[in-house]
C-alpha cells in the first residue's frame, strides 16, 4: 500500500491555509474585475452603436447589454479571476520564484511589453482612420491578448515584491505597465467596437436577416432584440449610417415575398 508523504501532506495544508486566508482579498479583486470588465463593455458597446448613428438605443437598453455585445468583459473577468485564483497558491510560498524562468520572463515584459503595447494602440488607431478596418480588428485582437499577457506578468512582480522579503525589486517599469493597461481598456475596446460595427454595416453582414411586413421589398438587419423589441436597419442604405428603428416582434415576417 502506498505511504503517505508527511511533508507532501503538510504543504497541501499550507497552501489551503493560504488559500482560505486570501480569499477576502480574492473577492475583493474579482469585484473589482467586474467593475473593469463592466467598463470595457460599456465603451465596446457605446462605440459599436455610435457608429450606427443609434446611441439612443442604451438608454433603452437594460445594463446587461453591455455584457452581450461584446466577448471581451467576460474575457477579461475569466482571465483576472483565474490570476487572483492562481497567485493565491504563490503567497507565502518559501519557494523563491525570483530564480524561476517565469519570473525572470515577467521581468523582460513589464520593462518591454508598455512600448509594444503603446505601438499598437497608435498603430490600430491609425489604421481604423484610415479604413483598415480588417487590420485594426486584427491589431485589437492582439491588443486584448496582450494587455492579459502584460498585466499577468506585471501582477506577479507586484506579488513577489510585497510578499518576498529581504529582496528588492524596482517596480516603477511596473507602474508605467499599468498605466499603458488602463489606457488600453479604453482603446481597444472603443475601437473593436467602431470597427466590428463597419462590418456589420455592410450588404455582406453576418447579421440575421429579417423582413417587416410592412415592408416585405425590403431586406432588413437585426442589430439587437430585447425582449420582445426589435432593433433593425435596412441590408442596403445611403449614407454613413442606416436609419435604425425599434419594432415589435409581431412586425416582423421571417420570409422574403414571393414572386
Amino acid at each position: 500500500m502506498p505511504r503517505n508523504d508527511p511533508d507532501k501532506n503538510k504543504s497541501s495544508r499550507a497552501g489551503a491555509r493560504r488559500l482560505i486566508e486570501q480569499t477576502p482579498k480574492a473577492l475583493a479583486g474579482l469585484a473589482a474585475v467586474t467593475g473593469v470588465a463592466y467598463l470595457a463593455g460599456s465603451i465596446y458597446t457605446k462605440a459599436y452603436f455610435s457608429e450606427f448613428g443609434a446611441s439612443w438605443i442604451l438608454e433603452e437598453a437594460p445594463a446587461t447589454t453591455y455584457f452581450s455585445q461584446s466577448w471581451v468583459p467576460l474575457l477579461l473577468m475569466l482571465y483576472f479571476g483565474y490570476l487572483a485564483t492562481t497567485n493565491l497558491v504563490v503567497i507565502g510560498s518559501q519557494y523563491d520564484v525570483t530564480a524561476g524562468f517565469q519570473f525572470r520572463l515577467s521581468v523582460v515584459l513589464v520593462q518591454y511589453g508598455p512600448w509594444f503595447l503603446l505601438a499598437l494602440l497608435v498603430m490600430t488607431q491609425l489604421l481604423s482612420a484610415f479604413s483598415y478596418v480588417a487590420s485594426a480588428i486584427v491589431l485589437s485582437i492582439i491588443g486584448v491578448a496582450s494587455i492579459l499577457l502584460l498585466f499577468s506578468s506585471a501582477l506577479e512582480l507586484v506579488v513577489v515584491r510585497f510578499y518576498t522579503r529581504g529582496r528588492f525589486i524596482d517596480l516603477s517599469m511596473t507602474y508605467i505597465a499599468f498605466a499603458v493597461i488602463a489606457a488600453a481598456l479604453y482603446v481597444i475596446p472603443a475601437q473593436l467596437g467602431l470597427n466590428w460595427a463597419r462590418v456589420d454595416k455592410q450588404p455582406t453582414s453576418s447579421l440575421p436577416t429579417l423582413y417587416l411586413r410592412s415592408d416585405a421589398e425590403k431586406e432588413y438587419r437585426l442589430l439587437l432584440s430585447v425582449g420582445e423589441r426589435l432593433y433593425v436597419f435596412p441590408a442596403r442604405f445611403e449614407g454613413a449610417s442606416p436609419p435604425v428603428q425599434a419594432i415589435a416582434i409581431a412586425d416582423v415576417g421571417f420570409a422574403p415575398p414571393e414572386r
